[in-house]
């Protein structure tokens, strides 16, 4: 199970660094794509500005401050996942600037990059191995007593029965 799980490691971790060197955007594939998205819903939303760099943007239902200095959104979404909320977007488009300025820097192709730079190294299979002179691990004895487990606490004598346990019915 360990080893299956060791050389499906190694694969995946080869192919997402493959992957990733052939790619020549700034932002990780799936983050550009839910950046695009977010582009065109942020068209709903109108964004007013209410001083330098301040926003109140709304749309029909929902109505969000914006700082775009102090990298702020009063629905905390931004604060939370680092991405840029659709009316967040609308308050950078309307400060004609690219949003994807303003996505976390994990989320850059370099820190992607960097996550997977290590690679599991292959191993040799187990006739290959050189030996410790270490004895071998042995398994630890368990003992299982017999016969049925002890009830968990003991009654005492004038604590009454259960009302609710059903007595044992004996045939006639």
């Amino acid at each position: 199970m360990l080893e299956w799980i060791r050389v499906r490691l190694m694969s995946r971790l080869y192919v997402k660094k493959i992957g990733i060197e052939k790619y020549d955007g700034r932002l990780c594939p799936s983050i550009q794509g839910k950046l695009e998205k977010l582009k065109l819903e942020s068209k709903s939303f109108c964004a007013m500005p209410s001083g330098r760099f301040v926003y109140e943007v709304e749309n029909e239902r929902e109505r969000h401050v914006v700082d775009l200095v102090g990298r702020t959104c009063s629905c905390r979404a931004w604060d939370l996942i680092g991405i840029p909320y659709r009316h967040r977007v609308a308050a950078i488009f309307v400060n004609y600037e690219m949003p994807e300025d303003y996505i976390h820097p994990c989320y850059y192709k370099d820190a992607y990059v960097e996550t997977y730079k290590t690679l599991i190294s292959p191993m040799p299979g187990q006739s290959e191995w050189v030996s410790s002179g270490q004895p071998k691990p042995v398994a630890r004895i368990i003992y299982k007593p017999l016969g049925r487990p002890p009830m968990k606490r003991k009654r005492d004598v004038d604590e009454p029965r259960n009302p609710y346990k059903c007595l044992e019915q004996t045939s006639q």
